[in-house]
Parts: structure tokens; C-alpha cells; sequence
């Protein structure tokens, strides 16, 4: 009797657990979050909602979506989505597919990167000319550093094409992810990046477009560990990781210095 109660609750168990599957699959994966954007993937169907919740578009793409991103990346005032695919259970992405979101929403460019390993997608204006350039993360060899390695290439977008901007071989350190966030509110974006001292320690680290390339910029003081780089409406957060705990911060310049203000523990 025993045993049949533990089997009972088992069976229970596993299928609460089938259950809550079931209604997170139906209502697909959440792939993109902001103020005016949310994106759900459902199967082979995208799905994009504004920022109340109203579905305002919806269309079929083939693989998984691995990342994407949303801004005005050739400057007509028409936001554009951009979506890093990839086939299950691969590590890497496969293709960078663009959609003008206007009404109808249509797809205006599609080029397969497998070669060149993508594991990211996102956008920052670094020149500050109005137009947000793409940044796909890669992992690769370049000529300049023959090490396979995470790198952030840069790519601006023009009639329907796009076309690289830099492809540079790396950072100062090996880093872990990086984003754009305008940090001192002039207009431009800097890259912000995640990266490794030698030491263990790791860091947030900035740099600044300067014509051909990016220039070092600001960087916080060394943490035990930072798990987390994630730009969220006008703040920039990350997860730093101490010996005796882990709280989420607020990347801040103050007094010509880059600060973490802690924002609550976990």
C-alpha cells in the first residue's frame, strides 16, 4: 500500500510537471521584451505584439530563433527586426533574417553565417549618425589572431545589404558577452562588454567608435564573477557574483568613473 502511494504520487508529479509544459509550449517562447515589443516564437510561427499586449503581426520563419534584435538600422524612421536562427540542438546560429516592420511586415534580407559561428545578434548607433548598427557575435579565426575566439563584428545595413563595418580580431581580454549602451549620454552608443583579467577576476569594460575602429573607454574594478549583461530600457544591469552572495547592479558613470550600484540581492 505503501508503495502504491508513492507511485501514485509520482504519477501525479510527472504529470503536473507535462501539464505546465504543455501550457508553456502553447503559449510559445518568449524571444524578445521591451517597452514597445513582444516577440513570442510558437513552432514555426513568429508572433509580435506591441507594447500593450495586441498582436500586431505574425509570420512563419524555419529553425529557432537564437536571438534578435529591433531598431532603425538604414534611417527611414521604419524600425527593423533582425533574427539570429539556428537548427535544434546546434550551439551556433545559422541565419540573419531582417523584416522592415511596417505595415504589411516583410522580409528584406537573409544570408546564412553558419560559417562564421554566430551566437549573437544586437544593435547599438556607435557613430552617433541616427542609425543603428547590427552587431553579430561570432566565434571564429581571424587573420590577425589565429585562435578560434568570441568576436563582436560590426555591420551597417544599405540598400538591403549588409556590409561590414569592422571585423575586428578582438577586444583588450577575452570577454564573455557584450552589448550597446549609450553609458555618458552623448548621443552615441559605447560597446560594454564582460571581460576576463588575469587574475579571474572579471569586469565591465567600455570603448567608444573612433573613426576605424573602438578605443578602451571606462572600466569597473574587478568582481569575483558577472554572470549577466543586459541592457534594459534607459539602464544598463548586470548579476555580479561575490563569495558570499550575488546581487543584480546598475552600471553607472560617476565622477568620470564607472560604478555598480547594487540594486537588490538574489
Amino acid at each position: 500500500m505503501k508503495h502504491l502511494k508513492v507511485i501514485v504520487l509520482i504519477t501525479m508529479v510527472i504529470i503536473s510537471i507535462f501539464l505546465i509544459y504543455k501550457v508553456n509550449s502553447d503559449l510559445g517562447t518568449m524571444v524578445y521584451n521591451s517597452e514597445n515589443y513582444h516577440i513570442r516564437k510558437y513552432k514555426d510561427l513568429v508572433n509580435i505584439y506591441d507594447g500593450k499586449g495586441e498582436e500586431i503581426e505574425s509570420f512563419k520563419i524555419k529553425g529557432t530563433v537564437m536571438d534578435c534584435a529591433i531598431g532603425d538600422i538604414n534611417g527611414d524612421d521604419f524600425e527593423e527586426l533582425i533574427i539570429l536562427t539556428k537548427r535544434r540542438f546546434n550551439s551556433y546560429g545559422r541565419e540573419i533574417i531582417i523584416f522592415k516592420l511596417a505595415s504589411p511586415i516583410k522580409e528584406v534580407y537573409r544570408k546564412d553565417l553558419s560559417d562564421l559561428k554566430p551566437w549573437k545578434v544586437t544593435i547599438g548607433d556607435v557613430d552617433g549618425d541616427g542609425r543603428d548598427e547590427i552587431s553579430i557575435g561570432v566565434y571564429k579565426k581571424t587573420p590577425l589572431h589565429q585562435v578560434m575566439a568570441k568576436r563582436p563584428f560590426i555591420y551597417y545595413f544599405e540598400g538591403n545589404r549588409l556590409l561590414p563595418k569592422w571585423r575586428g580580431s578582438r577586444l583588450s581580454k577575452p570577454f564573455d558577452d557584450y552589448d550597446f549602451y549609450d553609458i555618458d549620454k552623448d548621443g552615441v552608443d559605447e560597446l560594454v562588454s564582460i571581460e576576463l583579467l588575469e587574475s579571474g577576476e572579471k569586469v565591465i569594460n567600455t570603448y567608444k567608435w573612433k573613426g576605424f575602429g573602438f578605443e578602451g573607454f571606462l572600466q569597473t574594478e574587478g568582481f569575483y564573477n558577472i554572470e549577466d549583461l543586459r541592457v534594459d530600457g534607459a539602464y544598463l544591469f548586470i548579476t555580479v557574483v561575490e563569495k558570499e552572495g550575488r546581487y543584480q547592479g546598475k552600471v553607472k558613470l560617476k565622477d568620470n568613473r564607472l560604478k555598480i550600484e547594487r540594486v537588490y540581492k538574489e
